[in-house]
């Protein structure tokens, strides 16, 4: 179980993440695993999903699996556009193999600099198909997007942007820790311990 938002305006992206993943059998929990990763100088991505288990009680994160299958793929001029295509193509292509949906429980969340250099979000998720989702920033605000555990921070999240009282990297820096502080606070699956990146 998760936190994971990346937040963007046209100038900047922040992304942010706890560190929990939690058996779900026994419900024992470990903030170890980093679910940010800075793909290139132009885009982040940050992830929710399944850990497979690999044996003598190891398991192996898939959303981290398909990060490194796809990096060749990945160039020092890809955007969000780019990454979210490739992550789209190798979902589905997953599927057309035969792997069932249900054990490609993931979603990625993609922030940075599209084609003609403004920023914008990404999400290739197993609740939209796995299709390409393509969210664009605009001159005065703040567009995120978020995959999360248990509680429902959207009203919270929502309330607290409208509450800003200008956007820039700074706030939106401390609206992500404050993000991550408020869930962990009403969510056990979800850690006080995170990442945060800024492109």
């Amino acid at each position: 179980m998760t936190l994971v938002a990346v937040f963007s305006t046209k100038d900047f992206a922040v992304a942010v993440a706890d560190r929990r993943r939690v058996q779900l059998s026994t419900g024992i929990h470990i903030d170890d695993v980093r679910k940010l990763h800075q793909l290139n100088d132009q885009v982040i991505v940050g992830y929710s999903g399944i850990y497979l288990p690999i044996g003598n009680n190891e398991f192996q994160g898939l959303a981290e699996e398909l990060i490194m299958d796809n990096s060749v793929l990945i160039s020092a001029r890809s955007t969000v556009e780019d990454v979210t295509d490739i992550f789209s193509k190798s979902l589905l292509r997953n599927i057309e193999l035969g792997i069932p949906k249900e054990s490609l429980e993931l979603t990625f969340h993609f922030g940075g600099k599209g084609k003609d250099g403004r920023y914008l979000l990404g999400r290739v998720s197993c609740w939209e198909e796995f299709q390409p989702i393509l969210m664009e920033s605009n001159e005065n605000g703040l567009i995120w997007s978020l995959s999360r555990a248990e509680y429902a921070v959207d009203p919270w999240l929502t309330a607290q942007i409208a509450s800003l009282p200008k956007i820039n990297d700074q706030t939106v820096r401390d609206l992500a820790v404050s993000l991550i502080e408020h869930t962990a606070e009403h969510d056990g699956y979800v850690s006080g311990t995170y990442d945060l990146i800024v492109i």
